[in-house]
């Protein structure tokens, strides 16, 4: 019975003595890296805009009769004093000649009234009515000239004729549109600009802008400021923003076209640093952060990060990184401090 403890005593304290196994070390886990990159932080917009003449207004005829002279092309070019349409000028050369027959009738009139006052043959009354008459005769001869003046119409700058809405021999009432025409020596392109937008670069003069017509995107012209309302449109809260371009380049496309509107800033360039939006980890209130490679160690490490703005692809760091760090862009939730990491690289 001793004897039987005895080896059982042995047996037990050769087990004890029995050397550990070794624990298997884990394999490093694969991780996807993305660098940190540095970009340049001044934005840029684009607006959809709409093209229109620097100029453009509808011509008129003042008094009526009927059109017999009309040189209204549409889509041709007219110059500054060029006569575009006539309407019959008879009756208004009629109404000339009757009321400066009746003007010098009393011009002559009040001489022989003052003559005749000077010899106090006349009364006052009478020298009065005389220089009553020659006033209203004298009105009514400079309205009827004037009123022949309105049988012309002549182009006031230079222009293209777009729309003609006459035609020769028609009846033409004071007030009818005869044509529109359109200075072309500048195009307009107006586009509409968020509150948001305006109230961020309110002051902001410092910009480059272009545009291009849509249809024609290898085409890219630049254009300047000219003017933007101050009051926005009570539904949609936008402001409107014209610029213009000049030159040749305005014979290139027609007012009506649709076009988009590129703004830069040209402040000095400001650089930030951007990672994937899914290598980054938390909330506004509790804070965010990324797990960035330590190289050194092949180990990631949690680091805290300052986040001044968001898209849809990139999150801007503004604290917390350099430069060429990078930092786990998958699989964010699987990783925990110190655990051991290779970059995972694909075969091509």
């Amino acid at each position: 019975m001793y004897r039987l403890i005895a080896i059982s005593m042995v047996f037990l304290l050769q087990a004890c003595s029995q050397p550990e196994e070794t624990v298997k070390e884990e394999k490093p886990l694969l991780v996807q890296l993305s660098a940190v990159q540095a970009y340049n932080a001044n934005e840029s917009y684009e607006f959809p805009a709409t093209v229109s003449a620097v100029k453009s207004v509808d011509l008129k005829f003042e008094v009526f009769g009927r059109l017999v002279f009309a040189n209204l092309v549409e889509g041709s070019e007219v110059k500054k004093g060029q006569v575009l349409a006539q309407i019959d000028p008879a009756p208004f050369e009629r109404k000339v000649a009757e009321t400066k027959t009746l003007h010098e009738d009393a011009q002559r009139a009040l001489k022989r009234i003052q003559e005749m006052f000077s010899r106090n043959v006349a009364s006052q009354r009478e020298l009065d009515d005389a220089k009553s008459q020659f006033t209203i005769t004298k009105i009514a001869l400079e309205n009827a000239e004037q009123d022949l003046s309105y049988c012309t119409v002549k182009a006031p700058f230079d222009a293209v004729v777009g729309a003609r809405f006459i035609e020769n021999n028609s009846f033409i009432r004071a007030g009818d549109s005869v044509a529109n025409l359109q200075d072309r020596s500048e195009l307009h392109f107006s586009f509409e600009v968020p509150e948001r937008i305006m109230t961020q670069n309110a002051g902001n003069r410092n910009v480059k802008a272009t545009a291009y017509i849509i249809g024609q995107e290898d085409k890219v012209f630049g254009i300047h400021y000219v003017e933007h309302k101050t009051t926005p449109d009570p539904v949609t809260q936008t402001y409107t923003l014209t610029f213009a371009i000049d030159g040749e380049v305005t014979n290139l496309f027609y007012p009506g076209s649709r076009a988009t509107v590129k703004i830069e800033s040209q402040d000095a360039e400001e650089r930030a640093l951007i990672v994937p939006l899914r290598a980054l980890v938390g909330e506004k209130a509790s804070g965010f952060f990324v797990w960035r490679f330590n190289s050194d160690a092949s180990q990631v490490e949690k680091v805290a990060v300052s986040v001044s703005g968001l898209n849809d692809n990139f999150a801007v760091i503004s604290e917390g990184l350099t430069e060429g760090d990078k930092v786990v862009s998958a699989a964010v939730n699987q990783m925990r401090t110190g655990i051991s990491v290779k970059e995972y690289k694909a075969d091509f």
